[in-house]
């Protein structure tokens, strides 16, 4: 037991500071094309933040704890927008338009709902995992073309070795993939010494320790002023999450899961994602109060969670 607890904080301190060396090196390589903060954030930055995700959930699935694959998928998105999002709002309000996402946000809501009808229909199999990366072409190709490119957000110089660049990034990529397989490992140990199902385990303890990039990441903008970049990281992610990083775990093995077993977390995830949706489309901005709620809302989750035990 304290083998596996050991395994799974080193493994999470891997995932946290690869990331960090991942987000800051494609951060900077993006800043020199002065590419707009919001996609930053929804691109390169959201990319970054779910490769824990990512390897944690092919590793979980090839290691058959496929469980902890659809949980940390899930539970992460939840985590991104009721404990990330939540914290950010209340230590730095978060304004952005409505209109500049509309269609990030569209698209979000229609991919949080598919996943929940696809398990419904009887689980998640190699042709769902197909539609899922067909979708996320779509939506690159979505981004490449959107005007939103051509906003010139940043007008940032970088003079900086692109050899150094590299090796961060690479290091970054290492650090992740050794953290991955030490965060399963040890997620895997403390759920049988326990007796708590690996899909609880992945939708708490996995998905909030492969948040952590999301959550150090928004902290960071938001105390730069970087507020589309929140969004645009938030959005990303949780889009990244199920067209990216469910999509390729599925195509690596199938994920046999109950409708009935992830009700209430599906609940959650969907709630959340039409909150996030109506709050921007109303106000244009996250602030305390909603952020508290938020936050609330996701210490609730962990409850119920833990409630089905």
């Amino acid at each position: 037991m304290i083998i596996n607890i050991l395994q799974f904080l080193s493994g999470a301190l891997f995932i946290y500071y690869g990331a960090e060396f991942l987000i800051k090196g494609s951060k900077t390589v993006a800043e020199q094309y002065n590419i707009s903060s919001v996609i930053i954030g929804i691109t390169l930055v959201a990319l970054g933040t779910s490769l824990p995700e990512l390897i944690v959930s092919i590793m979980a699935n090839l290691r058959g704890a496929p469980g902890m694959a659809i949980g940390n998928i899930m539970g992460s998105n939840v985590a991104n927008i009721g404990l990330v999002l939540g914290t950010t709002a209340i230590l730095s309000p978060i304004y952005f338009p409505f209109a500049n996402i509309r269609y990030d946000l569209y698209f979000l809501i229609l991919i949080t709902c598919l996943p929940l009808w696809f398990i419904y229909k009887g689980g998640l199999v190699f042709w769902q995992g197909m539609v899922l990366i067909l979708l996320l072409i779509i939506y690159c190709v979505y981004l490449i073309k959107s005007n939103q490119l051509d906003n010139k957000e940043n007008n940032i110089t970088v003079d900086r070795n692109n050899f150094i660049l590299i090796i961060q990034i690479i290091t970054g990529i290492i650090g992740l993939a050794v953290g991955a397989t030490l965060f399963v490992e040890g997620a895997k140990g403390i759920a049988l010494a326990l007796g708590v199902s690996s899909l609880i385990i992945g939708m708490s303890i996995v998905a909030l320790g492969t948040s952590l990039p999301e959550l150090a990441a928004s902290l960071s903008a938001a105390k730069h002023g970087e507020t589309g970049m929140v969004i645009g990281n938030i959005i990303g992610s949780n889009i990244m999450n199920i067209v990216l990083v469910l999509g390729s775990t599925i195509l690596f093995r199938n994920i046999p899961t109950e409708f009935a077993d992830i009700i209430i977390q599906g609940f959650f995830m969907l709630i959340l994602t039409v909150g996030l949706f109506f709050l921007l489309k109303w106000q244009d901005r996250i602030t305390k109060l909603p952020g508290v709620i938020l936050t609330l809302m996701y210490i609730l989750f962990l409850y119920f969670n833990f409630q089905s035990i």
